[in-house]
């Protein structure tokens, strides 16, 4: 029934297999959009990983100043602490002045790491790539889904047509019978 086009639909077809031709129409018409839908966001996340790519001496040497900068800030911080705690090396003992600077150290280091590593990953193309290849896989797992759905649902309403359409010409002709019952008279002496 989905297969027949419009013309011959219109031909011949009563009110509620035009019901059902739409429906199937619109269900088609949503598998196309999505599937446009799906193509932009990939052919958006190559163009992304291309200019990823591109740009890649870029965002290298981006990362580096700012990795040169981020290194002078800390040092810098940590010379004007030293300096503004100098005079708190008096007031406390030498190995807790100590521990001290060892755990504003770590503290320094620890962050340092983080924001580096966090910059470092801009620099990686694998991302990039892992990200493109994981939405390829998330956009042809919904196709496949949608496929099976559209499957599904063309299925069942096909059976639910075909039944109302038993339905319906069934009640048709009890209707004829009851109301018209001098159709059958006609139709008997045009056979004679």
């Amino acid at each position: 029934m989905a297969n027949k086009t419009t013309k011959e639909i219109n031909k011949n077809s009563s009110t509620i297999e035009m019901l059902w031709n739409q429906l199937f129409q619109n269900l088609d018409s949503w598998t196309v959009r999505e599937s446009f839908r799906e193509n932009t966001l990939l052919q958006a996340a190559n163009l992304f990983a291309e200019n990823v790519k591109r740009n890649q001496a870029n965002v290298m040497d981006l990362v580096n100043q700012f990795s040169k900068e981020v290194k002078n800030w800390e040092k810098t911080s940590r010379e004007e602490l030293l300096t503004a705690t100098i005079s708190l090396q008096s007031l406390f003992p030498i190995k807790s002045y100590e521990d001290i600077n060892d755990q504003l150290d770590h503290i320094k280091n620890q962050s340092s790491e983080s924001i580096l590593n966090s910059l470092e990953n801009l620099v990686n193309i694998q991302i990039v790539d892992q990200y493109v290849s994981a939405l390829a896989k998330y956009i042809e797992l919904r196709r496949n889904n949608r496929i099976l759905y559209v499957k599904s649902v063309k299925e069942v309403a096909s059976i639910i047509q075909m039944n109302q359409n038993t339905f319906l010409s069934i009640f048709t002709n009890q209707v004829k019978n009851v109301f018209l019952p001098f159709g059958r008279f006609m139709e008997r002496s045009d056979i004679k």
